[in-house]
């Protein structure tokens, strides 16, 4: 499955949102009603589904403000 998807999915999971497909990659997702719990829950559910474990310098709120944003996060740790 396309990482976009899933992270669209994990959008409508954790922050309720109910057509993410309709957002544009580049919305910010504070917009959205993205909070700084939202944010710890999507970390959480990306790592899992990826296998992957974030560093604490990518942890920051400008890499989690867009759909574009964390999958170009994810993609950086599914590269490596």
């Amino acid at each position: 499955m396309e990482i976009e998807k899933l992270v669209r999915e994990k959008l409508r999971e954790i922050m309720q949102i109910e057509n993410p497909e309709q957002l544009s990659a580049e919305e910010d997702l504070k917009e959205y009603g993205m909070d700084s719990l939202n944010a710890i829950e999507l970390v959480v559910a990306l790592e899992m589904e990826f296998g992957i474990e974030f560093s604490e310098e990518d942890l920051l709120v400008d890499n989690f403000c867009t759909i574009q944003k964390l999958v170009d996060t994810v993609n950086k740790y599914l590269d490596e």
